[in-house]
This record gives C-alpha cells, sequence and structure tokens, in this order.
C-alpha cells in the first residue's frame, strides 16, 4: 500500500482541518489492522460496506470504508497539520 496524496475537504461539518487521504489500492482487513495500531479502532463490518473509524486521542480521527482506495482524516480545530506528515510516515512503513 502506498500514500499518493492529501486533498482538504472544504465546508465539511466534521470539522474546520479535514482531508482525504489517496492511496494505490484499496483498503482491506490486513490494511485495517495496521492503522488500527495508532489508536482505538471502531470497525462496524456487519454492514453493507463495513465501515472504520480510528481514533487517535488528542490528534486525530480516521474513519472511511473498506473497499474505497482513500479515507478522511479529522484534525483538531487548533490545526494539527504536523498529524499528516505522522500518517504518511505510518502508511509508508506498511508491509502486506
Amino acid at each position: 500500500m502506498k500514500f499518493l496524496y492529501f486533498e482538504i475537504v472544504e465546508e465539511c461539518l466534521e470539522g474546520a482541518h479535514v482531508y482525504d487521504a489517496f492511496l494505490n489500492d484499496e483498503i482491506d482487513d490486513k490494511f485495517l489492522e495496521y492503522l488500527g495500531l495508532l489508536g482505538k479502532i471502531v470497525f462496524m463490518k456487519n454492514i453493507q460496506k463495513p465501515f472504520f473509524r480510528v481514533i487517535v486521542r488528542g490528534k486525530y480521527t480516521l474513519k472511511g470504508s473498506l473497499g474505497n482506495d482513500n479515507f478522511r482524516i479529522i484534525l483538531p480545530d487548533n490545526n494539527g497539520l504536523e498529524y499528516l506528515e505522522e500518517i504518511k510516515l505510518h502508511i509508508s512503513n506498511y508491509k502486506n
């Protein structure tokens, strides 16, 4: 799995600093488990499009669905842009 780019999400109700992270492949169970190493994972798998949320307390929240090639990053209102680099580095260390 490789990180491709971040895209800012404008006028998002979830927060002032919201980004989508795009990947070169679809998110699967194994990659989701790896993302879960960052914090607390909430996974709703018994729905039509399995949905996850990874909560990194005091930093950010990641959310998305299995099978997508992107996920959303919700940063704190006091900015937190340094966390984007942390997420990018975590993804670059993934070995499938």
